[in-house]
Parts: C-alpha cells; sequence; structure tokens
C-alpha cells in the first residue's frame, strides 16, 4: 500500500478510535458500572498475561464481562453492540487490506484512490488500459503498434516495484498518445498500491524553484516517491542553475535507489542530449536501466470522440 493510503487509514483509525472513547466516557458517566467493567476485562488479560488465569478462564470471565456490559447498554436504550469498535469499513477494518498471505488492496481504498488521483497524483481517471480504443488508430501500422505498446505497459505495471528495465522515456510528436500510456501506467500502478506521482515538467522546476535553499517535502517526494512519472520534458523553462541541475539530482538519485521513472518528451534523443547535456543525458539513457518507446504516426487528438 502507498504512502498515501497508508496516512489515510492511519487517520480513519484514529477518528474512529475517538469515537469509541467518546461513546465509553459518555457510557461511563451515566454508569460507574461500565468503567468497573472495563477494569476488570484489563484485570484479567493481565493475569492470564501473568500466568495466573489459563486461556480458558480468561475467556470465560471475558465473555462474562461482555454479555454483563451488553445488557446495560441494552438497558440504557443503547445497542448492545454500541461499544464494540468502530468501522468505516467492516471488510478490512479500516485497514484497507483484504486477504489471508498476499494482502489485495480493499475496494474502499481502491475507491478512496480514485477521489485522490487528481488531487496529489496528479493522474487522469479517463485515460487508463481499460478506456483504450484501438479504433482511435488512422492506419493498421499505428494501430498495432498502440496494441503492443499497451501490452508492454501492462506488463511492465504487473513487474512493478522493479522492472528488468525500471526507466521508460516515450519520444515522439504531440498526439501520438504518449502521456495516454504514461497516465494508464500510473493508474495501474496506484491500483496495485505503489505510491505514484505524475507531474509535468515545467510543474517540476515551479516545485524545485520554491524548493531553492532548503530539501523541501515537495522536492523529496519526487526522489523517494515508488514511482515518477514525468510528463511533457521539454517545455519547462530553462532556468540557469535550477531546471538541468534539479533534474539531474532527481533522476541520479532516483536511480541509485532503484526507483523506476518514466520520462515523456515530444524532443527526439538527439535534442534532449544538446538541451540537457550530457552528465544529464547518461542517467537519462542509462541502457541498463531505459527502455525507450519511439511514437510516430498521424495525431489521435484530431479523431477522438
Amino acid at each position: 500500500m502507498n504512502s498515501t493510503l497508508q496516512r489515510y487509514y492511519s487517520g480513519v483509525r484514529q477518528k474512529n478510535a475517538a469515537l469509541s472513547e467518546q461513546r465509553l466516557s459518555e457510557c461511563e458517566k451515566k454508569n460507574p458500572r461500565f468503567k468497573s467493567l472495563r477494569e476488570e476485562r484489563g484485570e484479567v488479560v493481565l493475569a492470564m498475561a501473568a500466568g495466573k488465569l489459563s486461556a480458558a478462564q480468561a475467556q470465560s470471565r471475558i465473555a462474562a464481562i461482555s454479555a454483563e456490559r451488553k445488557n446495560l447498554l441494552i438497558a440504557m436504550g443503547q445497542p448492545a453492540n454500541y461499544l464494540d469498535p468502530i468501522y468505516s469499513c467492516p471488510k478490512c477494518k479500516d485497514t484497507g487490506e483484504v486477504g489471508e498471505g498476499r494482502k489485495k488492496l480493499c475496494a474502499c481504498a481502491l475507491k478512496q484512490m480514485q477521489q485522490t488521483l487528481a488531487e496529489g497524483a496528479r493522474i487522469n481517471p479517463k485515460e487508463t488500459f481499460a478506456a483504450f480504443r484501438a479504433d482511435l488508430y488512422p492506419t493498421d501500422a499505428q494501430r498495432s503498434f498502440g496494441i503492443r505498446c499497451k501490452a508492454y505497459c501492462e506488463k511492465y505495471v504487473a513487474s512493478l516495484p522493479h522492472p528488468e528495465k525500471p526507466n521508460l522515456i516515450f519520444l515522439g510528436t504531440p498526439g501520438l498518445g504518449k502521456t495516454y500510456f504514461a497516465n494508464a501506467i500510473a493508474y495501474g500502478a496506484l491500483e496495485r498500491g505503489i505510491d505514484t506521482l505524475k507531474v509535468t515538467a515545467y510543474r517540476f522546476v515551479q516545485d524545485a524553484l520554491d524548493g531553492i535553499g532548503s530539501h523541501t517535502e515537495t522536492m523529496r517526494r519526487y526522489t523517494d516517491v515508488s514511482l515518477l512519472v514525468l510528463d511533457d520534458l521539454g517545455t519547462e523553462p530553462m532556468i540557469p542553475n535550477v531546471t538541468v541541475e534539479s533534474l539531474f539530482r532527481v533522476l541520479n538519485e532516483r536511480n541509485t535507489a532503484d526507483l523506476p521513472t518514466i520520462v515523456v518528451s515530444n524532443l527526439t534523443r538527439e535534442d534532449l542530449v544538446e538541451t540537457y547535456g550530457e552528465r544529464l543525458a547518461s542517467r537519462l539513457f542509462d541502457g541498463s536501466r531505459t527502455a525507450i518507446v519511439k511514437f510516430s504516426g498521424n495525431n489521435l487528438r484530431t479523431r477522438q470522440s
């Protein structure tokens, strides 16, 4: 599960725990016997831990305490389960995961991710593998490429967080589907519970400017997030001592930490080398870590409906 979801469920559990404590406090004020029962239950647990009570004896005592508490609640006009643990999602008990052994994301976690896509991760929930349309391609060759690219990207997602080639570079002129596939990968990664961030190169540079002179949380997120998608590289302002240096630091730290990065650009490989220099290009085009996918053909945006 990604860190964003972990923080979300931690907050949910804290909120529900506070509500449970509030309910218990209200009951104890109305009838002191509730407090006595709570203390008795704690003494039983301690006695069992110290070996003074067997597990069977402790379970019997706890069952009797629970039964009395339920009777008191009913007498007060409350449901018998009023003081049971409170869960926003009883299925996963507010953990976001279900199943034995290898856990899977609960349906509530998938719903929560979809709600936060546009906020924190900046991922378009409409550009997914499921929404892929082969009929938008104007030629058989371009359509065949799109289908093969989709299969390749789906395989990449399935291999996360450690693909054979962790870095992908999508190159080609505008309107060929580069950003679509990058977004689909990001969405698929989120569905698998992998912490993902998609950002334009322009926004990246703005954040780098804001973080000059300090290691801000935003820039640490670029270096530490499990999957980074950097879109529109080459459209950002070239600010001396900021743009290239910040890109180099993030790419270098991510390569060192073996974290996957996807870069999308309308520039050619040669243009990227000329624009950013050999030092950054060596990190960008490291053949041991990077797969380059070149897009070509007619602009698809004019065919979308």
